[in-house]
């Protein structure tokens, strides 16, 4: 059976997981984000699609393309919690410079809507 590009990260990542023991969480999440996205590049440009942004081929990788997604504390303030087990999904953020111009995106971590329960009143 093939996998997945999203599959494949995962499994280098956890063969990697020795080595990035000094990377702090977060690090090694810019990692997993990085490769994967890029993969879905190559792949996109060997179907021509070369205007696809990097998150728009992550929700197709995602298989998200028709559902909402939000943070933690979006879902939150829209009165729904994520539901036991379930896990974010990794985006890009916006832009950020810093006060010394270093420029980066942040990742971001979203829940879809299947993810997520509403409270009952």
């Amino acid at each position: 059976m093939k996998r997945t590009v999203y599959q494949e990260a995962i499994a280098s990542r956890d063969a990697n997981r020795s080595n990035s023991s000094e990377l702090s969480k977060i690090q090694q999440y810019r990692i997993q984000l990085k490769s994967i996205t890029n993969k879905l590049r190559e792949m996109a440009e060997i179907s021509g699609r070369t205007t696809a942004t990097s998150n728009q081929l992550l929700r197709e990788c995602y298989q998200l393309t028709n559902t909402e997604l939000d943070t933690y504390e979006g879902w939150a303030a829209k009165g729904a919690y994520i539901r036991k087990g379930q896990h974010a999904y990794l985006f890009w953020g916006q832009r950020v410079v810093s006060s010394n111009g270093y420029e980066y995106f942040p990742v971001q971590f979203l829940f879809a809507r299947e993810q997520v329960a509403f409270k009952r009143a």
